[in-house]
């Protein structure tokens, strides 16, 4: 499918991440295949919405605008699989003393929607809006679980090379075999995946039959698991998650919009 003039704009901002804040034109044009011209007018009105801004004293170098930190917090107030989910998670924290993530599972990477912490435990690399990949990890596994076969085998076929250099699988049956023994314990313990030092508990989410489920995680370091009773931890994520499926779904009927 053909991209619109707006998309081929957005695609501007696919080039930002948290190693490379900052562009300019010229990294445009190399990795878009833009000309120059073209590349400067899309800058010109991402500028113009405030989604992008120019750093001043530079020859021309760009980072995100005050529009994407509005957005995001309008995204985060507004959206009620959040506010629904977040007393649940609150809850959880009191209860258990470790973190709770909210996460959501798109095609390349997943990312938190919400986390709650412990007093003032550090959850390092998450945090809400930061991109991590979906090979490791209890979130992603989660999720993908409970796709469809054919989505399944697109997640393998994707990222097959990684699937095998972290050791989780070496070929697709043995990938699907691991997503249907996922699906069916209803839960993924994750132990050092994404930080050696880390462990990762996660369920799923269902409140829509026709799409992916959101991942409800607890995280804290190894040693903390080591003396945690797991099957209490696990009853406890099921029951929220049970919980905010119920709310969600009476919110969405109250509003016309049954799942």
């Amino acid at each position: 499918m053909a991209i619109s003039s707006f998309g081929k704009i957005l695609t501007v901002l696919d080039l930002f991440s948290v190693s490379r804040p900052i562009i300019n034109v010229d990294i445009i044009c190399d990795e878009l295949a833009l000309s120059k011209p073209t590349a400067y007018r899309y800058l010109k009105e991402l500028v113009s919405t405030d989604i992008l801004k120019r750093i001043s004293g530079t020859s021309g170098d760009y980072t995100l605008g005050s529009k994407i930190a509005v957005l995001d917090y309008i995204s985060h107030s507004t959206d009620p699989l959040i506010q629904i989910s977040i007393p649940f998670m609150r809850d959880i924290v009191e209860r258990t003393e470790l973190c709770c993530l909210l996460t959501y599972l798109n095609h390349d990477y997943c990312i938190d929607l919400h986390h709650e912490t412990f007093k003032d435990a550090e959850l390092l690399s998450f945090g809400r809006g930061c991109p991590r990949p979906v090979y490791v990890g209890a979130s992603p596994k989660i999720v993908i679980a409970h796709l469809s076969k054919q989505r399944i085998q697109a997640y393998y076929q994707q990222f097959s090379k990684e699937l095998a250099q972290v050791g989780f699988a070496q070929t697709q049956d043995e990938f699907i075999q691991h997503m249907r023994k996922i699906k069916k314990q209803g839960f993924y313990l994750s132990q050092g995946e994404i930080d050696p030092q880390l462990c990762s508990l996660s369920v799923p989410i269902r409140f829509s039959s026709k799409e992916a489920p959101i991942a409800l995680t607890l995280v804290a370091s190894k040693n903390r698991f080591d003396f945690i009773n797991i099957q209490k931890l696990i009853e406890i994520l099921q029951n929220n998650a049970a919980q905010i499926e119920h709310k969600f779904a009476t919110l969405s009927e109250s509003q016309g919009n049954p799942i």
